[in-house]
């Protein structure tokens, strides 16, 4: 009976035992979320990135890393598998960076979207959706340190062959020129001080000039005003005469001429009458006396020795 009874505690404490497990592993695991696969697609190195490492949206975790390998394809690639909760806003948009967590050395990666391409990311065939992973801060700072770091030792090395002892000597020569060069421009500002101090009694001289030079202008002026005025009454003078000539020619001219015919027709008259008073005078006093007969009229005497 006694062996009975312990066999029966013993189970009846396994199974109680049993079921707490099964109660504290379901208290701790939660609900069962649901889990898509992305990979991101990396050029930069990802140091301290580690497989279960967090990726966070935007601030939200809202996965962990699965893998972390080479691309088979191009070995300078670095492939990295997330698992990424359903429902999680990516898009074509959706680029990735690595973070750092406080001192410990180890990345977690970054999700966020610019917002260019808002259509949904999705997977081609049987190829997870890829993300391209860009540089993050501390990389851009570590490579701009870098490229600082080459630029002040160039800069190092140009200073060092500037200040080499050709180049000392060199500009210990040009200074000792600079301090000849300064003396004698002093020497050359005492030579001209006279000169600038008589400068305000040429001014007031150059003053009185242009004053005079003013006064000559305004008398030119008035003078080809003048000559102006002339030359304008010149124009009209000979517009009047072009208008005289014009008139002399379309008026006068015609009248003139019928003057000179009808004089040519008196001088032909006045000449047959000094003719017949020539060859009549009587005709002054008894009048024009009858023409003799001529040939074939009657009365007609032929004249003496003629046949």
């Amino acid at each position: 009976m006694e062996n009975r009874a312990y066999a029966l505690a013993a189970g009846l404490f396994t199974l109680l035992l049993g079921v707490g497990v099964v109660a504290a592993a379901l208290w701790f695991s939660g609900e069962a979320v649901e889990t898509r696969d992305y990979l991101l697609v990396s050029r930069y190195p990802v140091s301290g990135l580690n497989t279960q490492a967090p990726v966070r949206y935007r601030g939200v975790t809202v996965g962990k890393v699965v893998s972390i390998d080479f691309d088979p394809l191009d070995t300078r690639t670095i492939q990295v598998q997330i698992s990424v909760r359903t429902g999680t806003p990516l898009t074509k948009g959706t680029y990735a960076q690595l973070g750092s967590q406080g001192v410990t050395g180890l990345s977690y990666v970054i999700l966020d979207d610019d917002g260019s391409k808002p259509e949904p990311l999705t997977a081609v065939g049987d190829n997870l959706a890829r993300i391209d992973v860009k540089q993050s801060f501390m990389d851009s700072v570590t490579a701009s340190g870098q490229e600082m770091i080459d630029n002040f030792n160039h800069v190092a090395k140009r200073v060092d062959t500037l200040l080499s002892d050709d180049n000392q000597r060199q500009l210990a020569s040009t200074l000792r020129n600079l301090d000849r060069a300064s003396g004698k421009v002093a020497s050359l500002a005492g030579a001209i001080e006279p000169t600038v101090k008589a400068l305000p009694a040429l001014m007031n001289d150059t003053g009185i000039a242009l004053k005079r030079a003013d006064t000559l202008l305004a008398d030119l002026n008035q003078r080809v005003d003048s000559f102006e005025r002339a030359a304008k009454s010149a124009e009209q003078l000979g517009n009047n005469g072009a208008a005289l000539s014009e008139a002399m020619l379309t008026e006068s001219l015609p009248r003139l001429n019928v003057l000179l015919d009808d004089l040519q027709r008196s001088s032909r008259g006045l000449e047959r009458l000094l003719n017949e008073i020539n060859e009549q005078p009587q005709s002054i006093v008894f009048g024009k006396s009858a023409l003799p007969p001529g040939p074939g009229e009657p009365g007609f005497a032929t004249p003496r020795g003629t046949r």
